[in-house]
């Protein structure tokens, strides 16, 4: 093809690896984000944050599921 040499051969694409730990540092990332967000509009500790966050997510889970507790 026009533009490419011989020396194109040595370069190569993302191994499934490295799609996989960018795709884990963006969820990571945004979930601390979010946490962080938390704890400041609730004015909590970001321990605190995190787990009210968490039950939070699995109560509206359960509700949208259609699951009693």
């Amino acid at each position: 093809m026009m533009g490419y040499t011989g020396m194109d051969d040595n370069i190569k694409g993302a191994d499934e690896i490295d799609i996989v730990y960018s795709a884990l540092d963006e969820i990571m990332t945004d979930a601390v984000h979010q946490n962080w967000q938390y704890s400041l509009d609730n004015d909590l500790n970001f321990r605190d944050a995190c787990l009210v966050n968490a039950i939070n997510k699995v109560y509206n889970h359960y509700k949208i599921s259609g699951i009693s507790a």
